[in-house]
This record gives C-alpha cells, sequence and structure tokens, in this order.
C-alpha cells in the first residue's frame, strides 16, 4: 500500500513544477517566443535497462511526447504542403520563413535510467523504501541540414513508503507522473538551448553601399 505522503508528494512536485513553468512564461511573454517544428522519430531505451520496466516507462513516455508536442505553444507538430527537404532543401528553408518558424527539427528521445528500487526500512517490519526513477535525453537534428540542433534533458524519482505489494494501477500511475515531468524538463531544457544559440547567432551584415560616381575634377 503507498503511503498518503508518498502521492502528496507527487501530487505537490506536479503543481510546483506547473507554477514555475507558468511564472517563466509570464515572464518571458515579451517578446514572443520562437516556434519550432518538432518532428518524433524514435523513442529507444538504453539496452541495459531491465524490461520489465522499460515496458512501463516507454509507452507512457511516447505518449506524453506526443501530447507535449501537439500542445506546446512553441512546437509545431504538423506542417501542410512543405516541400521535400531533401529534394529541395533551399525551398524547404522558405516554406519555414513563410510559416514564421525559427526552425525544423528531427528529434530522438532515448531512456538514460527507468528504475524500481525498493529497500527494507530499518526499525518498520515488512516496510519498504520504493524509489522510481525516470530519466530522459532528447536529441534534435536540424531539417534539413542534418546537422545537431539541440539537446534536453529530464531527470526525476519518487521516493514511496509501502508496506505490501504496489498494485499494477499505483505503478502506472507513479509512471505517468514521472514521464510527464521527464518530458516537460527535457522540452524545457530543449527550448532553453535553441533560445540561447539564436541570440548567439552572428546577425548578417548589411550590404556594403554601392560607390557613387566619382565628383567632376575642378577646372584647372
Amino acid at each position: 500500500m503507498v503511503s498518503k505522503l508518498s502521492v502528496r508528494f507527487i501530487s505537490f512536485a506536479l503543481a510546483l513544477t506547473a507554477f514555475f513553468v507558468g511564472a517563466r512564461s509570464a515572464r518571458a511573454a515579451d517578446p514572443p517566443k520562437e516556434k519550432y517544428y518538432f518532428e518524433l522519430k524514435a523513442v529507444t531505451p538504453k539496452p541495459e535497462l531491465k524490461p520489465d520496466v522499460v515496458k512501463l516507462a516507454l509507452a507512457r513516455v511516447q505518449a506524453e511526447l506526443k501530447k507535449a508536442f501537439q500542445q506546446h505553444a512553441q512546437i509545431v507538430a504538423q506542417l501542410d504542403g512543405a516541400p521535400d527537404p531533401k529534394s529541395d532543401p533551399d525551398a524547404y528553408r522558405a516554406y519555414l520563413t513563410k510559416a514564421q518558424l525559427a526552425g525544423a527539427s528531427n528529434v530522438t528521445v532515448e531512456i538514460t535510467d527507468a528504475a524500481e528500487v525498493a529497500t527494507p526500512i530499518e526499525g518498520k517490519p515488512g516496510a519498504q523504501r520504493l524509489e522510481t526513477r525516470l530519466a530522459l535525453r532528447m536529441l534534435g537534428t536540424r531539417i534539413p541540414d542534418d546537422t545537431l540542433g539541440f539537446s534536453g534533458h529530464g531527470k526525476t524519482a519518487s521516493k514511496q513508503e509501502v508496506t505490501a505489494k504496489v498494485s499494477d494501477a499505483e505503478r502506472q500511475s507513479t509512471w505517468n507522473d514521472l514521464a510527464e515531468l521527464a518530458v516537460s524538463q527535457a522540452i524545457r531544457t530543449a527550448l532553453e538551448e535553441l533560445t540561447v544559440a539564436a541570440k548567439m547567432k552572428p546577425k548578417p551584415r548589411p550590404k556594403p553601399k554601392s560607390a557613387g560616381k566619382g565628383a567632376p575634377a575642378a577646372p584647372r
């Protein structure tokens, strides 16, 4: 049985994250933030992770990524009528500019950590402390250049005191919460990196003015 304290901890963590994200958005409301096209290509776990835990984490991470890409204010998840970036990269770049998108990326996500670790609690016979961990690494490859565009990271965990076997519903609920937090962090850090890169990008130099005709020579 999961303690009420652990449930409150997760709820508080979600509320706190939402508060800071909201506050950050309010402070950055002016000027408006850039928008990007993200295409999710793959979500893969590290090979050494336990298969039973990966099974729980993978489906939830995939679902959260798809939902976040559809709902995030700075992310466009679908392009209508875009030229083929491979056959006509210049036309694709022009399309992005016309659509007022700062860039486009193919996105891959690696689950770098997913674990459930139960540790006996000293002085409490039959009680255990269950730690559930999830960590993600997000990489974006620029379209159409096929060069590294950004990286993002999300890492979160919950600790629960349990006195009996955790039910499937309770495990699923915990993984749902962790996936939401980790995906939110990964996207936030990725967009922050893109923002910094845009600020550091050198501005195009103004074209030199064409030299006018020389003044007529003064009469001798």
